[in-house]
């Protein structure tokens, strides 16, 4: 177990759900937290509510998909001594619709947030962790990475890109003495799926059943915070994402998957 009292934390995407939870975690270990987020409102509201269970946050307004304000962030944070020994790229947003239907600037803006988001905070926040010769990235990708559902293909996909980049950014960092674990989370009770738009039947039917099946974003922080405690390589959160793993070696197990959602989940012509 690594002892998280006195770790320096950084967290993307901080201001609510997942981001928010897992800083509570870190907070209660001792952690000295930095959160970022683009809601400078809804920021300084979890900076408060983290500072409660009696850690040091510094909150700081930040889009990660402006490079330079996450290298400017990283000089600063350099300077004050409080360069992060945990980086987790916490933030990103969804996108729900046919592949033929997904526009490219909906393209541009899944991968600036989801895949170079946490590319510009690697890039940034790593030469102090090689100099140092430590430090812990988490990168949180999909378990949609593993099931390749129709209406989510443009999201899965990119979560899956970020979740290859991070497998093995694992391997090639471990001679700097740094560690990085990447995380699949399964449906969260977030706010993350509030501007989804349901196009079929199934599709609206399984945002009703979201709420009861979904995994809170508290159980997903703790099982984040215990994966940089035990120094994960992997973390799925879910059972439903481990047999989403399997059955990409399974004959046959997949197609089976992915055409039952088809018939779900598709929007009708």
């Amino acid at each position: 177990m690594v002892e998280m009292r006195g770790k320096q934390v950084l967290i993307t995407g901080a201001a609510r759900g997942i981001g928010l939870a897992t800083a509570g975690f870190f907070a209660d270990a001792g952690s000295r937290l930095v959160i970022t987020d683009r809601d400078e409102e809804e920021l300084a509201q979890a900076a408060e509510q983290v500072r409660r269970r009696g850690s040091e946050v510094t909150a700081q307004v930040v889009d990660v998909t402006d490079q330079q304000a996450v290298e400017a962030l990283a000089a600063e944070l350099e300077e004050k001594n409080r360069s992060p020994d945990v980086l987790i790229n916490n933030a990103g947003v969804g996108h729900h619709g046919s592949l033929a239907s997904t526009s490219i600037e909906t393209w541009r803006r899944l991968i600036e947030v989801n895949l170079m988001g946490a590319l510009y905070h690697i890039y940034a926040f790593l030469p102090a962790m090689r100099r140092r010769g430590s430090g812990h990235i988490v990168n949180i990708s999909s378990g949609q990475a593993y099931f390749k559902l129709p209406t989510w293909g443009a999201y899965s996909a990119v979560k899956a890109a970020l979740g290859s980049m991070s497998e093995t950014l694992h391997f090639e960092l471990r001679r700097w003495g740094i560690w990085v674990t990447t995380v699949y989370p399964f449906l969260a009770r977030t706010a993350f799926y509030d501007n989804v738009e349901a196009r079929s039947t199934g599709a609206r039917l399984s945002m009703k059943v979201l709420p009861y099946t979904a995994d809170s974003p508290e159980k997903v922080g703790r099982l984040i915070f215990e994966a940089v405690r035990k120094r994960k390589r992997v973390e799925r959160i879910n059972l439903i994402n481990d047999l989403g793993f399997i059955s990409q070696v399974v004959p046959g197990m997949l197609p089976l998957v992915c055409r039952a959602a088809d018939a779900v989940l598709s929007e009708k012509e």
